[in-house]
């Protein structure tokens, strides 16, 4: 800092000044004192205006960084709202299909009770088709479950990174800071 090396200056006049024997006082040179402090009192207004600069700049890093994470927030949200619409819209489908299978068994069941060995027959695959669909539902039921973790993980990876990058910034503001 110029303002710095203006008070070295100073400091060393009147270190090397000529003291004056048993008073504690030195004896300068006044022109070149003035000329020092006006110095300093030119380069005081220009170290104060970057300091605000850099203030400022701090200021607009930080309130991205607060922009950023809120879209995050919101995209992670967002996100997680469409998967609980998906997930539902696939256990409502999975729950029709499955009420359907259940249906066409029903009625072939119905259309086979006519004849003993016929009647075996269609309960027998009566069982098969509603164990069949249950196993359907609960595997669509589960591999929504997955589907959803998966991107819940994805998501929490995205914002460890974003989290980290924050973190970074306010770091290297500290640094710029001190």
């Amino acid at each position: 800092m110029d303002v710095m090396l203006l008070l070295d200056a100073l400091e060393d006049i009147l270190e090397k000044s000529t003291g004056i024997p048993l008073s504690g006082k030195v004896l300068v040179n006044k022109e070149e004192m003035l000329d020092l402090i006006k110095d300093i009192r030119i380069k005081i207004p220009d170290e104060v205006k970057q300091a605000q600069w850099i203030k400022e700049e701090r200021q607009k890093i930080l309130i991205e960084a607060k922009k950023e994470a809120e879209s995050i927030r919101k995209e992670c949200e967002d996100k997680l709202q469409r998967l609980k619409d998906e997930r539902q819209r696939i256990l409502v489908e999975a729950e029709k299909e499955a009420e359907i299978m259940r249906s066409e068994a029903d009625q072939k069941l119905q259309s086979l009770i006519d004849e003993s060995e016929i009647i075996k027959k269609a309960t027998e695959q009566a069982r098969e088709v509603i164990s069949a669909a249950q196993q359907d539902a609960k595997k669509i039921r589960l591999g929504s479950k997955v589907y959803a973790d998966d991107i819940l993980a994805e998501l929490e990876d995205r914002v460890q990174r974003v989290m980290e990058v924050i973190k970074n910034n306010r770091d290297e503001l500290k640094n710029k800071k001190s």
